[in-house]
């Protein structure tokens, strides 16, 4: 049986070239929104894997000294008896489940972002039980961060807190803690106190700081050098070669809830041997997990290995798709 083909001739049919232009431009158009979302997609996903990341490195681990005296989280602290001694810089928040041990820097750093040593068991409640006797020696606190504690017996010695502090509050029947031989820079506050007695600050370098001491608080400071005496009490003079101003240095309240207090011995000079004995950390320390610093880098290897895969995909695809119609 013959087959019968029918040719269309284009000069008859002038309207059917530009149909099948017309269809042919859709589907690459269609295919081009279809690949355009592939790629969108493809960037979606890098990025929130990478905001995830970056949010767990500058949010840091959660080291913790637990109550069988082992450390989890880290390599970095090592244990000898109940003395725990950093290693190298810190990037995380200690969670000390254990009383009566030491905690010793040795100059180096903890970088806990607004966090830092813990010393309470469960800071939800609403008097939180916290582990006590507890001495926190020589480590560099950096990028605000801080000692939390409501408990008795603490002593927390040359330490060097930029932006940060030391956090006394919701402990009942707390008391007796001695701040001793720290530096504090920048501390909005350095100190706060609040239902927690017979507290000692003595002989700290307060360096553009504040102190935050509540109605419930109490805290007795004696001895200490503040870096804004000069401005308050230009015609102050030491104290026969003593290191002693002549004239008190007067806390005043800054707030409702906050109270004032007097220094009577403020120091001339800052404190000799104040602070960790030795700084190991030179600038802010590299995080001893996801490091930060290299976020930006590895982001921008992500989104460039994105783009090229994606497209290679809509080359091929399109090189794919033409060959076809060919």
């Amino acid at each position: 049986m013959p087959v019968i083909r029918l040719a269309l001739n284009s000069s008859l049919y002038p309207g059917l070239n530009f149909n099948l232009v017309k269809l042919r431009v859709g589907c690459i158009k269609k295919m081009g929104v279809a690949l355009f979302c592939l790629v969108l997609l493809l960037c979606s996903v890098v990025i929130v894997s990478f905001s995830t990341g970056l949010v767990d490195a500058q949010t840091g681990s959660i080291i913790t000294i637990a109550s069988d005296g082992s450390v989890k989280g880290t390599d970095l602290i090592q244990r000898e008896g109940d003395t725990y001694t950093f290693t190298g810089n810190i990037f995380g928040t200690i969670k000390v489940e254990k009383d009566g041990i030491t905690i010793d820097g040795d100059g180096y750093a903890i970088k806990g972002n607004g966090n830092g040593i813990n010393l309470k068991k469960d800071s939800t409640a609403t008097i939180p039980f916290a582990y006590g006797d507890i001495v926190v020696k020589n480590v560099y606190f950096c990028d605000n961060s801080y000692i939390f504690a409501s408990s008795t017996g603490n002593s927390f010695t040359n330490n060097v807190f930029e932006g940060g502090g030391i956090d006394i509050r919701e402990g009942g029947d707390n008391k007796g803690n001695v701040i001793k031989y720290n530096v504090f820079i920048d501390g909005k506050p350095a100190i706060f106190v609040d239902y927690s007695m017979e507290n000692v600050a003595t002989e700290n370098d307060f360096i553009n700081c504040m102190v935050f001491l509540a109605m419930y608080g109490r805290l007795n400071v004696d001895g200490n050098y503040w870096s804004n005496y000069r401005i308050l009490y230009p015609d102050a003079k030491e104290i026969d070669c003593t290191g002693i101003w002549d004239t008190p240095y007067t806390y005043e309240k800054t707030g409702a809830f906050d109270c004032s207090f007097v220094d009577y011995n403020p120091s001339v000079n800052p404190i000799k041997g104040a602070g960790a004995p030795e700084i190991n950390s030179e600038s802010t320390p590299a995080p001893t997990t996801s490091p930060v610093g290299d976020a930006p880098k590895s982001f921008l290897t992500a989104i460039i290995a994105t783009v090229v895969v994606s497209m290679v995909i809509v080359s091929t695809s399109l090189l794919v798709y033409f060959k076809k119609r060919k």
